[in-house]
């Protein structure tokens, strides 16, 4: 099977899959990027082959998205990022996008130690409905995604350097993936109060207070 940022490519279509149908999509693709820059190693969902093969031949170089120009950004759409910019590359890409029958596409950048170490590309076409706040939904799903794609063995290393059990670092794992503790509970198949205490011992191992403490500790660079 197919291994890609040491997860199974089960795991990894299933975050695309979620991506795509949070921002109702078309297509996505993931893919890793290395020091370089380069992108490697694509998963692709249902995304136009002409796309695809003429960006890899050399669109990519004129692709105002590409991982070279992301920043500090977590996610970026095409039509806006595009509008800032009136050169003679953007129009060449517009135009190809167009030819492939491309509407708009939005990027997602995730990072390990400040790097970005993967991306992934939700793409519509000219039949799809574009979400109003796409980039705000966008925003919302960054930080699951990346958790989900490229923080998790991260976050087992933290959970190893705090003392964290294997069970309350399941607990954690499910936190970071927005459940609540009714949820987690039937997950792990353990009552709301068992859940509790282990949330009480987390917060005392990692020295915060919230969830969202425990959240932000978990998906942070190194």
């Amino acid at each position: 099977m197919l291994m890609l940022m040491g997860r199974s490519e089960a795991v990894t279509t299933e975050a695309v899959h979620f991506a795509q149908s949070m921002l109702e999509g078309s297509a996505t693709a993931f893919y890793e990027v290395d020091e370089g820059y380069n992108l490697r190693r694509f998963l692709l969902a249902r995304i136009p082959e002409p796309f695809h093969l003429q960006y890899l031949e050399g669109m990519s170089a004129f692709d105002p998205q590409h991982p070279t120009h992301a920043g500090d950004l977590a996610v970026a759409r095409l039509s806006k990022t595009m509008a800032g910019q009136q050169t003679g590359e953007t129009a060449l890409y517009r135009s190809f996008i167009d030819q492939c029958g491309i509407v708009d596409i939005l990027d997602f950048f995730f990072r390990r130690d400040d790097q970005i170490v993967a991306g992934m590309s939700v793409v519509w076409d000219r039949e799809a409905r574009i979400p109003e706040r796409a980039v705000t939904i966008a925003e919302k799903i960054h930080q699951y995604l990346q958790f989900n794609l490229v923080g998790r063995a991260a976050a087992s290393e933290d959970g190893q350097r705090y003392g964290l059990t294997s069970r309350e670092m399941d607990v954690v794992r499910l936190l970071c993936c927005g459940r609540t503790n009714c949820e987690i509970g039937e997950c792990l198949k353990i009552g709301q109060a068992t859940v509790k205490t282990h949330l009480i011992h987390i917060f005392q191992k990692l020295g915060v207070e919230t969830r969202s403490a425990v959240v932000a500790l978990m998906v942070r660079p190194n």
